[in-house]
Protein backbone atom coordinates (compact mmCIF):
# COMPACT_ATOMS: atom_id res chain seq x y z
CA UNK A 1 0.00 0.00 0.00
CA UNK A 2 2.76 2.39 0.68
CA UNK A 3 3.77 2.97 -3.04
CA UNK A 4 0.40 4.33 -3.52
CA UNK A 5 0.77 7.43 -0.66
CA UNK A 6 2.64 9.86 -3.60
CA UNK A 7 -0.26 9.11 -5.92
CA UNK A 8 -3.02 9.97 -3.37
CA UNK A 9 -0.76 13.22 -2.49
CA UNK A 10 -0.23 14.15 -6.07
CA UNK A 11 -4.04 13.39 -6.52
CA UNK A 12 -5.23 15.67 -3.69
CA UNK A 13 -2.59 18.80 -4.42
CA UNK A 14 -4.34 18.75 -7.67
CA UNK A 15 -7.81 18.79 -6.49
CA UNK A 16 -6.69 21.78 -4.74
CA UNK A 17 -5.31 23.38 -6.80
CA UNK A 18 -8.14 23.10 -9.33
CA UNK A 19 -10.79 23.96 -6.48
CA UNK A 20 -12.01 27.69 -7.19
CA UNK A 21 -11.13 30.35 -4.75
CA UNK A 22 -13.77 31.06 -2.04
CA UNK A 23 -15.94 34.25 -2.44
CA UNK A 24 -15.17 37.11 -0.36
CA UNK A 25 -17.91 37.31 2.19
CA UNK A 26 -20.82 39.56 2.12
CA UNK A 27 -20.64 42.85 3.50
CA UNK A 28 -23.50 44.70 5.13
CA UNK A 29 -23.76 48.22 6.55
CA UNK A 30 -26.63 49.88 7.07
CA UNK A 31 -28.59 52.11 9.54
CA UNK A 32 -31.26 54.41 11.23
CA UNK A 33 -30.95 58.41 11.13
CA UNK A 34 -33.74 59.83 13.86
CA UNK A 35 -35.03 63.03 13.00
CA UNK A 36 -33.08 63.22 9.24
CA UNK A 37 -34.08 65.01 6.98
CA UNK A 38 -36.34 63.86 4.10
CA UNK A 39 -35.88 64.44 0.59
CA UNK A 40 -31.85 63.23 0.00
CA UNK A 41 -30.22 60.09 -0.41
CA UNK A 42 -27.39 57.97 1.48
CA UNK A 43 -23.92 58.29 -0.04
CA UNK A 44 -20.57 56.25 0.08
CA UNK A 45 -17.61 56.93 -1.34
CA UNK A 46 -16.63 53.30 -0.58
CA UNK A 47 -12.67 53.18 -1.89
CA UNK A 48 -12.85 55.24 -4.74
CA UNK A 49 -16.44 54.10 -6.01
CA UNK A 50 -19.17 56.11 -5.14
CA UNK A 51 -22.64 54.13 -4.32
CA UNK A 52 -26.02 55.30 -2.69
CA UNK A 53 -29.23 54.19 -1.31
CA UNK A 54 -32.55 55.58 -0.40
CA UNK A 55 -33.54 56.56 3.15
CA UNK A 56 -36.82 55.03 4.14
CA UNK A 57 -39.89 56.43 5.59
CA UNK A 58 -38.86 55.44 9.16
CA UNK A 59 -35.38 56.71 8.66
CA UNK A 60 -33.37 53.36 7.83
CA UNK A 61 -31.07 52.39 4.78
CA UNK A 62 -29.03 49.28 3.99
CA UNK A 63 -26.20 48.82 1.71
CA UNK A 64 -24.43 45.29 1.12
CA UNK A 65 -21.00 44.64 -1.13
CA UNK A 66 -20.18 41.23 -2.48
CA UNK A 67 -16.92 42.39 -3.73
CA UNK A 68 -15.40 44.21 -0.70
CA UNK A 69 -11.50 43.57 -1.78
CA UNK A 70 -10.43 44.18 1.87
CA UNK A 71 -10.07 46.68 4.14
CA UNK A 72 -11.90 49.94 2.63
CA UNK A 73 -12.37 53.49 4.17
CA UNK A 74 -15.59 54.55 3.36
CA UNK A 75 -16.86 58.17 3.74
CA UNK A 76 -20.46 58.65 4.56
CA UNK A 77 -22.96 61.73 3.90
CA UNK A 78 -26.62 62.73 3.82
CA UNK A 79 -28.33 65.89 4.34
CA UNK A 80 -25.00 67.92 4.18
CA UNK A 81 -23.73 65.70 7.67
CA UNK A 82 -21.05 63.49 7.26
CA UNK A 83 -18.32 61.06 8.97
CA UNK A 84 -16.06 58.78 7.97
CA UNK A 85 -16.01 55.05 8.96
CA UNK A 86 -14.38 51.63 8.04
CA UNK A 87 -15.16 48.24 6.04
CA UNK A 88 -13.55 45.20 6.44
CA UNK A 89 -14.72 41.90 4.33
CA UNK A 90 -17.65 40.43 5.98
CA UNK A 91 -18.74 43.49 8.29
CA UNK A 92 -21.92 43.81 9.25
CA UNK A 93 -22.29 47.12 10.50
CA UNK A 94 -25.20 49.16 11.64
CA UNK A 95 -25.13 52.92 12.34
CA UNK A 96 -27.79 54.26 14.61
CA UNK A 97 -27.57 58.62 15.41
CA UNK A 98 -30.02 61.43 15.91
CA UNK A 99 -29.45 64.10 13.04
CA UNK A 100 -30.30 66.60 16.12
CA UNK A 101 -27.11 66.18 17.41
CA UNK A 102 -25.25 64.01 14.65
CA UNK A 103 -21.69 63.59 15.73
CA UNK A 104 -22.37 63.41 19.89
CA UNK A 105 -25.32 60.42 19.53
CA UNK A 106 -23.27 58.49 16.01
CA UNK A 107 -23.20 55.40 17.45
CA UNK A 108 -22.01 51.83 15.47
CA UNK A 109 -23.11 48.06 16.17
CA UNK A 110 -22.76 44.40 14.87
CA UNK A 111 -19.36 43.13 13.66
CA UNK A 112 -16.86 45.95 12.78
CA UNK A 113 -18.37 48.41 15.29
CA UNK A 114 -14.99 48.39 17.44
CA UNK A 115 -13.21 50.20 14.66
CA UNK A 116 -15.97 52.51 14.08
CA UNK A 117 -16.69 53.74 17.39
CA UNK A 118 -13.42 54.62 17.59
CA UNK A 119 -13.31 56.46 14.49
CA UNK A 120 -16.52 58.26 15.87
CA UNK A 121 -15.40 58.91 19.31
CA UNK A 122 -11.93 60.02 18.00
CA UNK A 123 -13.55 62.86 15.46
CA UNK A 124 -15.88 63.87 17.86
CA UNK A 125 -13.08 64.76 20.37
CA UNK A 126 -10.29 65.78 18.27
CA UNK A 127 -11.66 67.49 14.71
CA UNK A 128 -15.46 68.45 15.22
CA UNK A 129 -16.35 69.20 18.80
CA UNK A 130 -15.87 72.43 20.09
CA UNK A 131 -12.11 73.27 21.10
CA UNK A 132 -13.05 74.28 24.77
CA UNK A 133 -10.00 73.84 27.49
CA UNK A 134 -8.23 70.91 25.06
CA UNK A 135 -7.23 73.21 21.95
CA UNK A 136 -5.96 72.05 19.10
CA UNK A 137 -2.41 73.32 17.86
CA UNK A 138 -4.16 75.38 15.00
CA UNK A 139 -6.70 76.85 17.26
CA UNK A 140 -4.00 77.83 20.06
CA UNK A 141 -2.23 79.32 16.80
CA UNK A 142 -5.19 81.62 16.26
CA UNK A 143 -5.46 82.78 19.68
CA UNK A 144 -1.79 83.64 19.81
CA UNK A 145 -0.54 84.69 16.42
CA UNK A 146 2.77 85.52 17.69
CA UNK A 147 3.38 81.67 18.79
CA UNK A 148 6.77 81.00 18.06
CA UNK A 149 8.39 77.90 16.40
CA UNK A 150 9.15 76.36 19.47
CA UNK A 151 5.79 76.97 21.29
CA UNK A 152 3.64 75.32 18.21
CA UNK A 153 6.37 72.27 18.19
CA UNK A 154 5.03 71.70 22.01
CA UNK A 155 1.49 72.36 21.31
CA UNK A 156 1.73 70.24 18.40
CA UNK A 157 3.84 67.49 19.69
CA UNK A 158 1.64 67.59 23.01
CA UNK A 159 -1.65 67.30 20.46
CA UNK A 160 -0.42 63.96 18.85
CA UNK A 161 0.53 62.30 21.61
CA UNK A 162 -3.11 62.89 23.34
CA UNK A 163 -4.38 61.72 20.10
CA UNK A 164 -1.43 58.54 20.16
CA UNK A 165 -2.63 57.83 24.06
CA UNK A 166 -6.44 57.57 22.99
CA UNK A 167 -5.95 55.12 20.43
CA UNK A 168 -3.72 53.19 22.93
CA UNK A 169 -6.28 53.11 25.45
CA UNK A 170 -9.75 52.54 23.61
CA UNK A 171 -7.59 49.67 21.74
CA UNK A 172 -6.74 48.00 25.77
CA UNK A 173 -11.02 47.66 25.62
CA UNK A 174 -11.74 47.32 22.05
CA UNK A 175 -9.05 44.57 20.22
CA UNK A 176 -8.11 46.13 16.84
CA UNK A 177 -7.25 44.84 13.97
CA UNK A 178 -3.67 45.43 13.11
CA UNK A 179 -4.45 46.66 9.67
CA UNK A 180 -7.08 49.47 11.32
CA UNK A 181 -4.19 50.28 14.05
CA UNK A 182 -1.16 51.40 11.78
CA UNK A 183 -3.68 53.28 9.63
CA UNK A 184 -5.34 54.87 12.80
CA UNK A 185 -1.60 56.06 13.66
CA UNK A 186 -0.67 57.02 10.20
CA UNK A 187 -3.65 59.33 9.92
CA UNK A 188 -2.80 60.53 13.36
CA UNK A 189 1.23 61.32 12.51
CA UNK A 190 0.27 62.84 8.93
CA UNK A 191 -1.44 65.11 10.49
CA UNK A 192 0.95 66.72 13.22
CA UNK A 193 2.93 67.04 10.07
CA UNK A 194 0.08 69.13 8.57
CA UNK A 195 -0.06 70.89 11.79
CA UNK A 196 3.55 72.20 11.60
CA UNK A 197 3.95 72.85 8.02
CA UNK A 198 0.33 74.87 8.15
CA UNK A 199 1.89 77.08 11.09
CA UNK A 200 4.83 78.84 8.99
CA UNK A 201 2.33 80.05 6.12
CA UNK A 202 -0.37 81.14 8.92
CA UNK A 203 3.06 83.05 10.64
CA UNK A 204 4.01 84.38 7.76
CA UNK A 205 1.27 85.93 6.56
CA UNK A 206 0.43 87.25 10.48
CA UNK A 207 3.88 88.45 10.07
CA UNK A 208 3.77 90.25 6.53
CA UNK A 209 0.85 92.30 7.49
CA UNK A 210 2.14 93.30 10.81
CA UNK A 211 5.83 93.89 10.43
CA UNK A 212 7.05 93.45 6.69
CA UNK A 213 9.24 90.87 5.45
CA UNK A 214 9.71 87.39 7.52
CA UNK A 215 12.63 86.44 8.97
CA UNK A 216 14.01 82.75 7.75
CA UNK A 217 12.62 79.90 8.90
CA UNK A 218 15.75 77.88 11.60
CA UNK A 219 16.15 74.38 9.28
CA UNK A 220 16.17 72.74 12.39
CA UNK A 221 12.38 73.54 12.82
CA UNK A 222 12.02 70.69 10.19
CA UNK A 223 13.35 68.31 12.37
CA UNK A 224 9.88 66.70 12.95
CA UNK A 225 10.20 65.88 8.72
CA UNK A 226 12.08 62.29 9.18
CA UNK A 227 9.62 60.86 11.33
CA UNK A 228 6.72 61.34 8.85
CA UNK A 229 5.51 58.26 7.27
CA UNK A 230 6.74 60.14 3.63
CA UNK A 231 7.26 56.87 1.37
CA UNK A 232 3.61 55.63 2.47
CA UNK A 233 1.59 58.09 1.08
CA UNK A 234 0.90 57.01 -1.93
CA UNK A 235 -0.76 53.30 -0.30
CA UNK A 236 -3.21 55.99 1.61
CA UNK A 237 -5.16 57.17 -1.19
CA UNK A 238 -7.63 55.01 -1.31
CA UNK A 239 -11.22 57.12 -1.01
CA UNK A 240 -12.02 60.51 -0.18
CA UNK A 241 -10.78 61.01 2.67
CA UNK A 242 -7.30 59.50 2.59
CA UNK A 243 -6.95 61.55 -0.59
CA UNK A 244 -7.96 64.90 1.24
CA UNK A 245 -5.91 64.04 4.31
CA UNK A 246 -2.62 63.56 1.70
CA UNK A 247 -3.44 66.38 -0.77
CA UNK A 248 -3.72 68.56 2.49
CA UNK A 249 -0.31 67.50 3.35
CA UNK A 250 1.27 67.93 0.32
CA UNK A 251 -0.22 71.38 0.25
CA UNK A 252 1.38 72.36 3.65
CA UNK A 253 4.51 70.76 2.09
CA UNK A 254 4.82 73.64 0.03
CA UNK A 255 6.29 75.47 2.79
CA UNK A 256 8.52 72.92 3.53
CA UNK A 257 10.35 73.25 0.07
CA UNK A 258 9.81 77.12 0.16
CA UNK A 259 9.82 78.55 3.84
CA UNK A 260 9.99 82.06 2.73
CA UNK A 261 6.73 81.25 0.57
CA UNK A 262 8.34 83.03 -2.59
CA UNK A 263 10.41 81.11 -5.13
CA UNK A 264 14.02 82.31 -6.13
CA UNK A 265 14.17 83.35 -9.68
CA UNK A 266 17.81 81.41 -9.68
CA UNK A 267 18.01 78.67 -12.01
CA UNK A 268 20.06 76.62 -9.42
CA UNK A 269 16.45 77.09 -7.57
CA UNK A 270 14.52 74.24 -9.42
CA UNK A 271 17.04 71.45 -8.88
CA UNK A 272 17.73 71.75 -5.31
CA UNK A 273 13.97 71.92 -4.67
CA UNK A 274 13.39 68.33 -6.66
CA UNK A 275 16.23 66.96 -4.72
CA UNK A 276 14.99 68.01 -1.89
CA UNK A 277 11.59 66.20 -2.70
CA UNK A 278 12.86 63.31 -3.99
CA UNK A 279 14.91 62.21 -0.72
CA UNK A 280 11.77 62.85 1.28
CA UNK A 281 8.72 61.93 -0.66
CA UNK A 282 10.66 59.36 -3.71
CA UNK A 283 10.32 58.93 -7.00
CA UNK A 284 6.60 58.88 -8.30
CA UNK A 285 3.33 59.32 -7.98
CA UNK A 286 3.52 61.63 -5.09
CA UNK A 287 6.67 63.07 -5.74
CA UNK A 288 4.67 64.36 -8.97
CA UNK A 289 1.42 65.98 -7.17
CA UNK A 290 3.53 67.57 -4.83
CA UNK A 291 5.96 69.47 -7.90
CA UNK A 292 2.59 70.14 -9.50
CA UNK A 293 0.87 71.94 -6.66
CA UNK A 294 3.78 73.83 -6.21
CA UNK A 295 3.72 75.10 -9.65
CA UNK A 296 0.09 75.83 -9.22
CA UNK A 297 0.30 77.57 -5.82
CA UNK A 298 3.32 79.55 -7.31
CA UNK A 299 1.60 80.84 -10.77
CA UNK A 300 -1.02 82.10 -8.71
CA UNK A 301 1.17 84.08 -6.46
CA UNK A 302 4.69 84.33 -7.94
CA UNK A 303 5.16 83.56 -11.52
CA UNK A 304 8.34 85.42 -11.64
CA UNK A 305 9.47 82.26 -9.60
CA UNK A 306 7.04 80.19 -11.37
CA UNK A 307 8.60 81.09 -14.96
CA UNK A 308 12.38 79.40 -13.68
CA UNK A 309 10.83 76.71 -11.88
CA UNK A 310 8.95 75.75 -14.75
CA UNK A 311 12.24 74.76 -16.24
CA UNK A 312 13.13 72.10 -14.12
CA UNK A 313 9.77 70.90 -13.82
CA UNK A 314 9.27 70.13 -17.41
CA UNK A 315 12.74 68.05 -17.18
CA UNK A 316 11.18 66.06 -14.11
CA UNK A 317 7.44 65.71 -15.26
CA UNK A 318 6.44 62.55 -16.85
CA UNK A 319 3.13 63.88 -18.11
CA UNK A 320 4.11 66.61 -20.99
CA UNK A 321 0.61 67.09 -21.33
CA UNK A 322 0.78 68.87 -18.15
CA UNK A 323 3.48 70.42 -18.47
CA UNK A 324 2.22 72.57 -21.34
CA UNK A 325 -0.88 72.91 -19.66
CA UNK A 326 0.79 75.18 -16.88
CA UNK A 327 2.95 76.97 -19.74
CA UNK A 328 -0.44 77.64 -20.70
CA UNK A 329 -1.75 78.59 -17.25
CA UNK A 330 1.31 80.83 -16.56
CA UNK A 331 0.73 83.00 -20.61
CA UNK A 332 -3.24 83.74 -18.90
CA UNK A 333 -1.87 84.42 -15.69
CA UNK A 334 -0.50 87.36 -16.80
CA UNK A 335 -3.83 88.67 -18.22
CA UNK A 336 -5.46 87.84 -14.74
CA UNK A 337 -3.69 90.91 -12.92
CA UNK A 338 -5.40 94.05 -11.24
CA UNK A 339 -6.81 96.59 -13.65
CA UNK A 340 -7.44 94.10 -16.24
CA UNK A 341 -11.19 93.32 -16.47
CA UNK A 342 -12.48 89.97 -15.14
CA UNK A 343 -13.27 87.40 -16.93
CA UNK A 344 -16.95 86.91 -18.26
CA UNK A 345 -19.36 84.52 -16.99
CA UNK A 346 -22.81 83.24 -16.63
CA UNK A 347 -23.96 80.31 -14.59
CA UNK A 348 -27.35 79.30 -12.54
CA UNK A 349 -28.70 80.09 -8.81
CA UNK A 350 -30.19 77.63 -6.63
CA UNK A 351 -33.55 78.57 -8.61
CA UNK A 352 -31.86 78.47 -12.10
CA UNK A 353 -31.87 81.67 -13.22
CA UNK A 354 -29.03 82.70 -15.23
CA UNK A 355 -26.40 85.04 -13.58
CA UNK A 356 -23.90 86.84 -14.72
CA UNK A 357 -21.44 89.10 -13.33
CA UNK A 358 -21.98 91.77 -14.99
CA UNK A 359 -25.18 91.65 -13.15
CA UNK A 360 -23.47 93.25 -10.50
CA UNK A 361 -21.79 96.23 -12.17
CA UNK A 362 -21.82 98.96 -9.63
CA UNK A 363 -21.32 97.04 -6.64
CA UNK A 364 -18.12 95.36 -5.17
CA UNK A 365 -17.80 91.67 -5.51
CA UNK A 366 -16.36 89.60 -3.30
CA UNK A 367 -15.89 86.25 -4.98
CA UNK A 368 -15.52 82.87 -3.43
CA UNK A 369 -14.27 79.44 -4.98
CA UNK A 370 -15.88 76.55 -3.04
CA UNK A 371 -16.85 73.44 -2.78
CA UNK A 372 -18.77 71.45 -0.34
CA UNK A 373 -16.56 68.87 -0.56
CA UNK A 374 -13.89 71.73 0.56
CA UNK A 375 -13.18 71.49 4.64
CA UNK A 376 -11.30 74.40 4.32
CA UNK A 377 -14.20 75.83 2.63
CA UNK A 378 -16.81 75.00 4.86
CA UNK A 379 -15.30 76.47 7.80
CA UNK A 380 -14.77 79.56 6.38
CA UNK A 381 -18.16 79.44 5.42
CA UNK A 382 -19.37 78.56 8.34
CA UNK A 383 -17.25 80.03 11.14
CA UNK A 384 -15.71 83.54 9.73
CA UNK A 385 -18.26 84.45 6.43
CA UNK A 386 -21.45 85.03 8.63
CA UNK A 387 -19.59 88.10 10.52
CA UNK A 388 -18.02 88.89 7.19
CA UNK A 389 -21.66 89.45 5.44
CA UNK A 390 -23.19 90.76 8.22
CA UNK A 391 -20.99 93.77 8.31
CA UNK A 392 -21.33 95.00 4.64
CA UNK A 393 -25.21 94.82 4.98
CA UNK A 394 -26.82 97.61 3.49
CA UNK A 395 -23.91 98.08 1.41
CA UNK A 396 -22.62 97.66 -2.16
CA UNK A 397 -21.14 94.99 -1.64
CA UNK A 398 -21.85 91.65 -3.30
CA UNK A 399 -20.46 88.36 -2.03
CA UNK A 400 -20.66 85.70 -4.89
CA UNK A 401 -20.44 82.20 -4.02
CA UNK A 402 -19.69 79.78 -6.98
CA UNK A 403 -19.61 76.48 -6.07
CA UNK A 404 -17.20 74.21 -8.38
CA UNK A 405 -17.90 70.71 -8.76
CA UNK A 406 -20.83 69.75 -6.67
CA UNK A 407 -23.51 67.41 -7.19
CA UNK A 408 -26.75 70.01 -7.59
CA UNK A 409 -28.67 68.29 -4.93
CA UNK A 410 -25.92 68.24 -2.44
CA UNK A 411 -25.38 72.28 -3.54
CA UNK A 412 -28.79 72.85 -3.04
CA UNK A 413 -29.21 70.99 0.52
CA UNK A 414 -26.03 72.11 1.80
CA UNK A 415 -27.37 75.96 1.52
CA UNK A 416 -30.28 75.08 3.06
CA UNK A 417 -29.12 73.10 5.73
CA UNK A 418 -26.25 75.34 7.15
CA UNK A 419 -27.60 78.33 6.25
CA UNK A 420 -25.33 79.82 4.28
CA UNK A 421 -27.47 82.06 1.93
CA UNK A 422 -27.95 85.90 2.82
CA UNK A 423 -29.67 88.95 1.43
CA UNK A 424 -26.33 90.18 0.14
CA UNK A 425 -24.90 86.74 -1.20
CA UNK A 426 -25.83 85.14 -4.48
CA UNK A 427 -24.92 81.23 -4.65
CA UNK A 428 -24.08 80.24 -7.99
CA UNK A 429 -22.44 76.75 -9.57
CA UNK A 430 -20.40 75.57 -12.15
CA UNK A 431 -20.88 71.87 -13.37
CA UNK A 432 -18.11 69.24 -12.91
CA UNK A 433 -18.22 68.82 -16.26
CA UNK A 434 -17.43 72.33 -17.20
CA UNK A 435 -15.01 74.12 -15.27
CA UNK A 436 -14.86 77.10 -17.80
CA UNK A 437 -14.87 79.43 -14.79
CA UNK A 438 -12.41 77.07 -12.71
CA UNK A 439 -10.21 77.51 -15.54
CA UNK A 440 -10.83 81.28 -17.02
CA UNK A 441 -10.04 82.28 -13.85
CA UNK A 442 -7.06 79.80 -13.22
CA UNK A 443 -8.70 78.46 -10.07
CA UNK A 444 -6.22 75.78 -8.64
CA UNK A 445 -6.93 75.77 -4.50
CA UNK A 446 -9.72 76.22 -2.74
CA UNK A 447 -11.32 78.20 -1.46
CA UNK A 448 -9.71 80.73 -3.37
CA UNK A 449 -11.11 84.66 -3.05
CA UNK A 450 -11.14 87.72 -5.73
CA UNK A 451 -11.91 91.29 -5.28
CA UNK A 452 -13.22 92.88 -8.26
CA UNK A 453 -14.44 96.24 -7.96
CA UNK A 454 -17.15 98.64 -9.32
CA UNK A 455 -15.71 98.94 -12.88
CA UNK A 456 -15.60 95.50 -13.11
CA UNK A 457 -12.32 95.02 -13.31
CA UNK A 458 -9.99 93.32 -10.86
CA UNK A 459 -8.33 94.18 -7.46
CA UNK A 460 -6.82 91.36 -6.32
CA UNK A 461 -6.73 87.51 -7.62
CA UNK A 462 -5.78 87.13 -3.67
CA UNK A 463 -8.47 88.55 -1.72
CA UNK A 464 -7.70 87.78 2.48
CA UNK A 465 -9.97 85.16 3.41
CA UNK A 466 -12.81 85.56 6.16
CA UNK A 467 -11.34 84.62 8.79
CA UNK A 468 -8.73 87.26 8.03
CA UNK A 469 -10.88 89.51 10.07
CA UNK A 470 -9.98 92.93 9.93
CA UNK A 471 -7.73 92.60 6.87
CA UNK A 472 -10.56 90.95 4.88
CA UNK A 473 -12.65 94.36 5.81
CA UNK A 474 -9.65 96.97 5.38
CA UNK A 475 -9.73 95.37 1.45
CA UNK A 476 -13.39 95.70 0.95
CA UNK A 477 -13.16 98.98 2.20
CA UNK A 478 -10.63 100.10 0.39
CA UNK A 479 -12.35 98.65 -3.24
CA UNK A 480 -15.38 100.50 -2.04
CA UNK A 481 -13.53 103.78 -2.36
CA UNK A 482 -11.96 102.91 -5.60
Amino acid sequence: MLPLLPALALSTTLHLLAAPAPAPPVTRFGGHLEHAPAGDTVRLFVGERRVKAPLGPGGDFQFEFKDLPGTTPVHFTYAGQSTRLYLMPGDQLRMTLDFKDFDKSLVYSGQGSDVNNYLAQSQRKFEYSPPGDDLRPLDRLKQNPRMTPAEMRRNADAFRQRRRAFLAEYAKAHPLPAAFRRDAEFGIDLAWGTQLLDYLGFSRAQNTAESGPNQPVNPAYFSFVPQLPLRELGQHMRGLDENTAVAQFLYAYQDRLVPSGKLSTDPAEGPRLYKLATQELGEGKILNMAMQMLMGWKIDADVAGAQVFYRTFKQHNADSTLARDLRLSMAKKQNLSPGKLAPAFTLRDTTGKAVSLSDFKGKVVYLDFWGTWCGPCMQEMTESAPALKKQFEGREVVFLYVSMGDPEDRWKQTLLDKQFTSANSVHLREPRESRQVATDYQVNVYPTYWLIGRDGRIVDTHAPRPSDGPKTVAAIEAALKN
